[in-house]
């Protein structure tokens, strides 16, 4: 009998464990930007051989952040019904590499480098009626082999979400996103364009 007694508290305990589960994610809603329309995809007009989206220490989860301006604008919070596919810098970075075409076998050995520091990607509610997609990113164009910075900007974006609710939120930060790779894509053509041609042009010091 004492043997008894003191098996029955491992059997116990071994149950425990094997009910133990990670908790059900079925009713969480997951998600991406979508397909990107083929008009979107055209080569930008400088080389460039890969982009890179770093994201800020806040922004590196996939949870879909918002923050309530009109209340506790300090906070950041989540949606707890909701998040994104992957992290958001992973997200915009597909975009951008696909929109822009960067690494496309066409481009030339070499080829500079885009970087892009994402500081803001959230859902921000102005009042609980109203809210919008806010990005803030900057860009930097870095020259071949050296790494130096040939070219700096910073973006700042926001969308009107079309509903104060995560999937408003989606709708707006795509509309951002896609915002975001046209506003790059005028900025690198309006670089090369102030001096075509010119030695030590853009287009060549990336590799072109």
């Amino acid at each position: 009998m004492p043997r008894l007694f003191l098996f029955l508290p491992l059997l116990l305990s071994a149950l425990a464990g094997c009910t133990a589960l990670p908790p059900s994610t079925a009713g969480v809603a997951v998600h991406d930007f979508g397909p990107l329309e083929a008009a979107m995809l055209a080569p930008v007009g400088l080389p460039l051989r890969t982009v890179e989206v770093v994201p800020a220490p806040w922004l590196a989860s996939n949870v879909m952040a918002y923050r309530l301006a009109y209340a506790q604008s300090t906070r950041r919070q989540a949606f707890k019904d909701s998040r994104w596919a992957a992290q958001p810098a992973q997200l915009v970075e597909l975009v951008l590499k696909r929109a822009l075409r960067a690494g496309d076998p066409a481009t030339p050995a070499g080829g500079c480098r885009l970087r892009v520091d994402l500081d803001e990607f959230t859902q921000r509610f102005d009042s609980p009626q109203a809210s919008r997609g806010v990005i803030e990113a900057r860009v930097t164009l870095l020259a071949p082999r050296t790494e130096q910075p040939l070219a700096v900007r910073a973006f700042a974006l926001d969308h009107e979400a079309p509903t104060a609710d995560a999937a408003g939120g989606v709708v707006a930060l795509r509309a951002g996103t896609l915002q975001l790779k046209n506003d790059i894509r005028s900025w690198l053509e309006g670089l090369e364009a102030a001096a075509p041609g010119a030695t030590g042009s853009l287009r060549s010091r990336c590799g072109s």
